[in-house]
């Protein structure tokens, strides 16, 4: 017999793909590696090999996450995440071990429970992470207005099924960096700019500044003639509405040692004025940003700025197709990947998967709980998991066989089904019998046969044929 949880427990229904490629997991793939885990108290849980288990007795060095049973059949998923850590390339990395949310998964997990999909739709804020294929986006910027009132982007459905929409508009990166700037007046000997290999010095308007990990006499560059140098490499892209103006830089980092520049940056010491490499034009308002994230490729970072105006007018779509409003040229996107839909009335902006190949998610910065009967979809790394609180056990109720079979039977009389003189002799034969019902397992009699239902047991009946004088039925209520 299974065994039985009492006080309720938390189930892992995990989908591993088994190709390990910057932690995605392909929806449309079969190839995939099942599991299934139930945590009854607390656990934690680590990846063995392609399989995610429930331990705390192996080491721990290879753990993904805890989860500790907090109150009457609730559940704490512990996701621990750093806010405002630097925005390079191994702390970009990391955040693909951690759970992002799954948007609109119209894959279903394939269990015997056949547990069903609750993710919704997500509604975005500022510093939101999106990730669309193997590229993360962060939206950087907001601005709204209804007449004279300026908004920000909100979330409207608090109450939803386990609130996992973020509540937290903290930016996990800190996307403008604080650089070192150049004093003129404590250097002994004149430092020249590596571009233009001039020594003057304009602190407000032109600082010399140190953007990459270059040392030496080549480490300092005017933060015009580096902005100069970004704009002869940079390529706009419009949509045919002229609601998206996309600004692609190939190659956005040091030619020298590779590193990444940042968009926007802050001279040290001075907190009041942020500098841009990149000239954009900023629609007068309802718009948003979304930022790559620093995605290093042949050694090269490729930096993509989309500039999205919102009307009520259409949808904004996303993708690699011609046809999708924001294009990016990767082949990890679908054609047209998601869409982004705008309501003015609750000042909210939801995202939505189009059923592409490798999801849309959004990082989940929080810890967060599911209670009884809740469910969630989650991916972590390239494991799709499925996670479901249900509850425990029902008490065991006896039922009289005696009843149900004169209610069947007397039915079948009134329909002139059967004579009196077979009920008589059925009453004989079945009048001693009972059978109880247990949650969650299947009926099993005396000699091991199996039913599903009280109507598999009735149509025995109707095979007059005698059974023990009691058998034990389990069926899932």
């Amino acid at each position: 017999m299974n065994k039985r949880y009492p006080n309720g427990a938390l189930n892992l229904i995990v989908k591993t793909w088994d190709k390990d490629t910057n932690g995605l997991f392909d929806y449309s793939s079969k190839q995939t590696i099942n599991s299934k885990e139930t945590i009854e108290n607390s656990a934690t849980i680590i990846r063995k090999d392609n399989f995610i288990k429930a331990s705390n007795d192996e080491p721990k060095k290879e753990a993904l996450f805890n989860v500790s049973k907090n109150g009457a059949n609730k559940y704490l998923i512990e996701n621990k995440i750093e806010i405002n850590m630097e925005a390079n390339v191994e702390n970009i990395a990391k955040i693909n071990n951690k759970f992002w949310y799954v948007v609109n998964d119209n894959q279903s997990l394939e269990d015997n429970n056949k547990i069903k999909n609750r993710n919704k739709n997500y509604y975005l804020v500022k510093n939101d992470i999106i990730k669309l294929g193997r590229l993360k986006f962060v939206l950087t910027e907001d601005s709204f207005s209804s007449g004279d009132t300026k908004f920000e982007l909100s979330v409207p459905n608090k109450d939803s099924t386990i609130n996992i929409n973020n509540s937290k508009t903290e930016s996990v990166f800190n996307l403008v960096r604080e650089v070192q700037c150049l004093d003129e007046n404590n250097q002994e000997e004149k430092i020249l700019c590596r571009i233009c290999y001039l020594d003057e010095v304009d602190k407000e308007n032109d600082p010399m500044v140190h953007l990459c990990n270059c040392k030496g006499g080549i480490n300092y560059a005017h933060f015009n003639c580096i902005k100069h140098w970004m704009k002869t490499k940079l390529i706009i892209i419009g949509n045919m509405r002229k609601s998206v103006r996309t600004y692609y830089i190939p190659r956005f980092n040091c030619e020298i040692c590779k590193a990444p520049y940042p968009f926007k940056f802050k001279l040290s010491g001075k907190e009041d004025k942020i500098y841009e490499l990149i000239d954009i034009v900023r629609p007068s308002n309802n718009y948003i940003i979304l930022e790559s994230l620093d995605q290093i490729k042949e050694n090269n970072n490729n930096k993509y700025i989309h500039v999205i105006e919102i009307t009520n007018e259409n949808d904004i779509t996303i993708g690699r197709g011609i046809e999708a409003d924001v294009k990016i040229n990767d082949i990890s996107v679908s054609r047209l990947h998601s869409k982004l839909n705008f309501n003015f009335n609750t000042k909210s902006l939801l995202i939505r998967d189009l059923k592409s190949k490798f999801g849309t998610l959004v990082l989940i910065k929080n810890s967060f709980e599911l209670k009884e009967k809740e469910s969630l979809i989650v991916q972590h790394g390239r494991s799709l998991i499925n996670l479901k609180v249900f509850k425990g056990d029902k008490k065991k109720k006896i039922f009289d066989f005696k009843k149900i079979y004169e209610k069947k039977e007397k039915k079948e009389i009134n329909e002139n089904k059967i004579n009196e003189e077979k009920l008589k002799n059925k009453e004989i034969t079945y009048r001693r019998n009972f059978f109880r019902i247990e949650d969650g397992i299947i009926l099993k009699t005396y000699n091991n046969e199996e039913f599903k239902s009280i109507d598999d047991v009735e149509n025995r009946i109707d095979e007059n044929e005698s059974f023990n004088n009691s058998f034990v039925m389990n069926i899932e209520q």
